[in-house]
């Protein structure tokens, strides 16, 4: 097997040691190649390619009757041990009405009658996939939002000593509620809590969808009283489980400078920063405290805004578990920081359902996860099937299916998996092909035991979405060489598909491993994550639907960030046409780009690669904000194009001057 780089990854300027660092494009490389074969144009419209007999794949219907065939007989015995199965009846049901599909079919292909009939019934197939595609997707799309609601609680000490931040708070959530509303198409709910010492007033509001009452409520909020240094911290834990939480999101943050009474919470010495030594006056066990907050299911973060409070929270800890620390140095900074970690909640929440939704009643292969890797001296080497993409040539190849080639080779295999993704495993491994050295790589199995999910086609299908990433990423960087002088270049991953020749049910895609940290900077429903972000990325994506002309968008950007490149793997695809890449189950097709440039809003980048905004009254709503999540007192122009920035750094998605500071470029 043999690889090449495109003409964009060639130049001396791309690829020389002072621009691109060692490990970067190389890193995933399978090996490389000095040509690049082109897929022939191939006609794929169903009426012009069903004119003979001998226009219909027979084999393909072979084999798809014999994999029908051996499902059948897998669901019969599940159904044997299970009778009650609802679920599996239906799916007998279904794939006994394939198999007299494809009988019939086969028997009617020798007159000219049966093949009008056969044409007939591809078509009515057709159709009724089609139907049921949109329905999954429309469902996907429902679930996004539903899984988008979010309870929000502010727990904050309201002493004198807070005055800046429970201002930032009142003047600054239009911010939150306006993004939330515009990222995910809902309002969040709000809540308040703010305490001060024993024996003073509690401050409480629960839950509320409005702004407006949230707003009004904390501007009669006074940052006043506290009597000593310690605050009565313990009633407002025991004031956050009395909430009507009800969202599947709840997220609680805890805003203070001072630590709860009692000496096994802080380091002062004697009472006259803690008139309480022994702890909480009304004897509250903190152990019943965190547990009830815990078992809400609220996801407990805290902002500390010194270091007083270190020792309190790790406490906290030790009962309740991981309580992540949001990092804030101003109170102009508040309320852009809280954005972000709401945001992250909300995206890990969709990706976790949307991967139940997909998997759903369906089982998991057992695997135990083992992030070692293994001695490579001791394992096994299997021979092993090939299979290559010939990589596309021009944008019109896109749109027909892609060809493929055949080779033999070796692999090394570690007996459990390093990761597990949504929809695949990730094992550490070792890769060589046609007699070449052996090369670091990650093999990548479905999750699912479901024999329709484990098919050559699906495997098939991921390939060659990656395929025509990779094709439009390399398009992308030669637009960028063109116009500006320092950009940086997206490469995507090189990737095969291997069948271990003594057991073909083993099939994995194989690419080069990645050795840094991992990000995930869009997925495929329009959510972007706000711990990095990159005006590239984005307009890639944007680009990559204006080149194809609204045909095909790249999105569920992701991999790793190097100091002069992004590498990227596992992309989805939208397309327009719904049955292309539907074993894959990421297309969303136009519903899916709508939801990109719902959230999306256009840099310079966009304006330089001259990529028309798409015509969208949420998108223009975005576009006029002036206020949304700027932070003068942190944000800071980078002119090194090193997009690695301090471990709380989150996605500016709303905020266009916002979006600029972070890459800038100069023009040719």
């Amino acid at each position: 097997m043999n690889r090449s780089y495109s003409t964009s990854l060639t130049t001396a300027f791309l690829i020389s040691d002072d621009d691109i660092p060692k490990d970067t494009v190389d890193s995933i490389r399978l090996t490389k190649r000095s040509h690049r074969m082109s897929a022939p144009t191939i006609d794929w419209d169903v009426e012009k390619t069903l004119v003979s007999p001998n226009d219909i794949d027979i084999d393909a219907l072979d084999a798809e009757f014999n994999r029908l065939s051996m499902d059948f007989k897998n669901k019969i015995i599940e159904l044997r041990k299970d009778p009650n199965n609802i679920s599996l009846h239906h799916t007998l049901t279904s794939t006994k009405e394939s198999l007299i599909r494809i009988q019939t079919w086969s028997s009617l292909l020798n007159t000219a009658d049966g093949l009008a009939v056969v044409k007939k019934n591809i078509a009515e197939q057709r159709a009724k996939e089609l139907i049921q595609r949109k329905y999954e997707i429309d469902e996907i799309l429902k679930v996004s939002k539903v899984q988008s609601a979010i309870d929000l609680c502010f727990l904050m000490d309201c002493t004198g000593s807070m005055r800046n931040y429970v201002d930032a708070t009142k003047t600054q959530i239009h911010q939150l509620t306006e993004t939330i509303l515009k990222l995910y198409s809902i309002k969040p709910h709000l809540a308040f809590v703010g305490y001060r010492d024993i024996n003073e007033s509690l401050e409480i509001l629960d839950f509320t969808n409005d702004e407006n009452i949230f707003r009004d409520y904390l501007h009669q909020v006074q940052a006043k009283g506290g009597d000593d240094t310690c605050e009565d911290v313990f009633s407002g834990l025991e004031s956050v489980a009395q909430l009507s939480w009800s969202n599947p999101n709840r997220l609680l943050v805890h805003i203070c400078d001072a630590p709860c009474h009692g000496q096994h919470y802080h380091e002062f010495q004697g009472t006259a920063n803690d008139t309480y030594l022994k702890g909480d006056p009304q004897n509250r066990e903190l152990s019943k405290l965190m547990l009830n907050i815990k078992r809400l299911g609220i996801t407990y973060s805290n902002i500390q805004l010194n270091e007083t409070t270190k020792k309190m929270f790790e406490e906290f800890s030790f009962i309740f578990g991981s309580i992540c620390e949001i990092h804030v140095s101003d109170p102009a900074c508040l309320i852009k920081r809280i954005i972000e970690k709401t945001s992250a909640l909300i995206e890990t929440s969709i990706k976790s359902t949307i991967s139940s939704y997909h998997n759903r009643n369906k089982s998991i292969k057992s695997y135990l996860l083992f992030s070692k890797e293994p001695d490579w001296n001791k394992l096994k080497i299997y021979d092993v099937n090939i299979t290559e993409i010939i990589p596309p040539h021009t944008i019109d190849d896109l749109f027909h299916p892609l060809l493929f080639s055949k080779t033999t080779g070796q692999i090394k295999i570690a007996p459990h998996p390093f990761a597990k993704g949504s929809l695949r495993f990730a094992f550490y491994g070792q890769y060589s092909s046609d007699n070449s050295p052996f090369v670091d790589v990650v093999f990548k199995e479905i999750a699912s035991t479901d024999t329709k999910a484990n098919t050559f086609i699906v495997y098939q299908e991921h390939l060659e979405i990656q395929a025509i990433a990779q094709f439009l990423a390399e398009q992308f960087n030669a637009e960028q060489q063109r116009i500006f002088l320092n950009f940086i270049p997206i490469a995507y991953a090189d990737a095969d598909l291997i069948q271990q020749q003594v057991d073909p049910s083993k099939i994995y895609q194989v690419e080069r491993r990645m050795h840094h940290e991992w990000h995930k900077w869009n997925n495929n429903s329009g959510g972007v994550s706000l711990n990095e972000y990159s005006t590239i990325l984005q307009a890639f994506s944007h680009w990559t639907y204006y080149k194809t002309s609204g045909r095909l968008m790249v999105v569920d950007l992701q991999g790793v960030k190097v100091d002069r490149a992004y590498l990227l793997t596992d992309p989805a695809l939208h397309c327009s046409d719904l049955l292309r890449f539907r074993e894959t189950r990421t297309n969303l097709g136009t519903k899916g780009m709508r939801q990109f440039f719902r959230t999306h809003i256009c840099s310079d980048v966009c304006t330089k690669l001259r990529l028309p905004i798409l015509n969208m009254e949420s998108n223009s709503n975005l576009s006029s904000r002036s206020d949304s999540l700027v932070c003068n007192a942190t944000t800071k122009t980078s002119d090194d194009l090193n997009l690695k920035t301090t471990e709380e750094k989150d996605f500016e998605t709303i905020d266009k001057n916002q979006l600029e500071t972070i890459e800038k470029f100069e023009l040719c």
